[in-house]
């Protein structure tokens, strides 16, 4: 006897088809809960989640669907979101602790060791007996990977964003470390190939870094790029089974690295961006190839531009504009399956203060020159034990002397030039790091002023 038929004789009709109601409503719901798990499976499967762990985003976004769709576990708190939209929490918690054998021009984010000639300015001099001593905790990090819904009206776009911070904002006091901004940008993917990206990143050009410094990264010491706000285009197609060529531009924020103001205090150009005041962005270009190497490791290979331009009101030798580039190569390759990898960058361009190249200097402000440049840094790195990975690298920059010296300039930054050798350990959410950088600063007209800086450091990871 069914259930229907079994009800008492006297149930009303109208209660039975509210019954029917209900269950069919029921399927309804069921049936399209289904219909998403298995779109956000096939995303996966496809790549959509891309760089950036957007791909562990859709994974997790499924299995708490899963769990939805069958009523088997809580909702959990990364499920309250907006329109359907997943979030990632991840992030680090870190102790580092520096010391300096002479005196950097920062403690905490060098680029360059000062003067050991008693006969230089002070703006460059370090005093005798100058080694330094400092703890931070500004480089711990927090950050959101988002996996957004398909937004069906823009072609079936997948959609997704990330927003990260660290405390290295604007304050002079370790102990009271501000927030401040590293990555805020959306992403819009097509067809796994084709992909839009505007908000704040990373430069395009100069993809990589190295290990050490991880609070310059070695800017203005070798390696180039920042971050900036932007808008990026990128096509990665498939040539053949093994093979993607990657094709990338980029419009980003001119000035919004070095934020560059020329004109003195006073006149109509003071607080104006000499970037900004040029009209134009800073343009970004690279080409690259990924393959397979005969460890079925991916290989990459990197070529890249760029190109601004400068605008002051108040001229230097006569001159008030000034343009800014840099081309240059990276390189990654991975040499025994897991055991074993080299990677670099080389690059050559003028007055690159915008993108950290040239030891942080642009223009010569005596003679309006600009200030030629070329350096890079590559480093090899490989597996001591299965919870340590050594690594031994060389960085430099090495500006023009003649862009410094003409017209009798003296004190310009001449070379940088560092060998490193640098361990990580990890210990699965623990990771510990020691890093020890010899490092040459010399300069126009003065001794040179060398450091031995020593880093260590604690992480707990997220």
């Amino acid at each position: 006897m069914s259930f229907l038929a079994a009800m008492p004789a006297f149930a009303r009709a109208d209660d039975i088809e509210d019954l029917k109601r209900s269950q069919e409503e029921l399927r309804k719901i069921v049936e399209s809960q289904q219909k998403e798990i298995d779109r956000l499976r096939g995303d996966v499967s496809r790549g959509a989640g891309g760089a950036g762990g957007e791909g562990a985003a859709l994974a997790d976004a499924i299995s708490d669907l899963s769990k939805e769709a069958d009523n088997s576990g809580p909702v959990v708190w990364k499920q309250i979101s907006r329109q359907g939209s997943k979030f990632t929490l991840y992030g680090f918690v870190r102790l580092d602790m520096q010391y300096d054998s002479s005196r950097p021009n920062s403690t905490n984010l060098p680029s360059w060791i000062r003067s050991e000639d008693t006969a230089a300015p002070d703006s460059i001099r370090a005093p005798e007996d100058s080694s330094d001593f400092n703890m931070s905790s500004k480089l711990t990090r927090l950050g959101f990977d988002f996996a957004g819904p398909t937004v069906k009206s823009l072609n079936d776009a997948v959609a997704t964003a990330k927003v990260e911070v660290d405390f290295y904002g604007a304050t002079g006091s370790s102990s009271r470390a501000a927030v401040r901004m590293r990555h805020a940008y959306l992403k819009l993917v097509w067809c796994d190939e084709f992909s839009i990206l505007a908000g704040q990143t990373q430069d395009l050009i100069s993809p990589l870094n190295p290990v050490v410094n991880n609070d310059m990264v070695m800017w203005g010491a070798g390696n180039l790029g920042d971050r900036r706000p932007q808008f990026r285009a990128e096509w990665t197609p498939k040539i053949g089974e093994t093979t993607t060529l990657i094709l990338q531009g980029m419009a980003g924020d001119n000035g919004a690295v070095d934020g560059t103001d020329r004109d003195a205090s006073g006149t109509p150009g003071a607080t104006y961006i000499d970037g900004q005041t040029s009209g134009g962005p800073v343009w970004q270009g690279r080409t690259a190839v990924r393959f397979k190497n005969w460890d079925d490791k991916d290989i990459e290979f990197g070529v890249w531009g760029y190109s601004a331009t400068q605008d002051q009101d108040t001229p230097i030798a006569g001159r008030g504009n000034f343009g800014s580039g840099a081309y240059g190569i990276d390189v990654k390759v991975p040499l025994v399956t897991d055991q074993l990898w080299i990677s670099g960058e080389l690059w050559t361009g003028s007055n690159l203060t915008d993108v950290r190249g040239g030891i942080l200097q642009g223009v010569n402000t005596t003679t309006g020159d600009k200030i030629a440049s070329q350096g890079g840094w590559v480093e090899l790195s490989g597996k001591a034990t299965s919870w340590m990975t050594l690594t031994g690298g060389y960085a430099f920059d090495d500006p023009e002397s003649d862009d410094l010296s003409a017209g009798g300039l003296t004190g310009g930054r001449d070379l940088n030039r560092i060998w490193y050798i640098a361990s990580r350990m990890t210990f699965e959410e623990i990771e510990l790091g020691l890093e020890w950088l010899h490092w040459t600063t010399e300069f126009v007209g003065f001794d040179e002023g060398t450091d031995d800086r020593i880093v260590a450091f604690v992480a707990y990871k997220f």
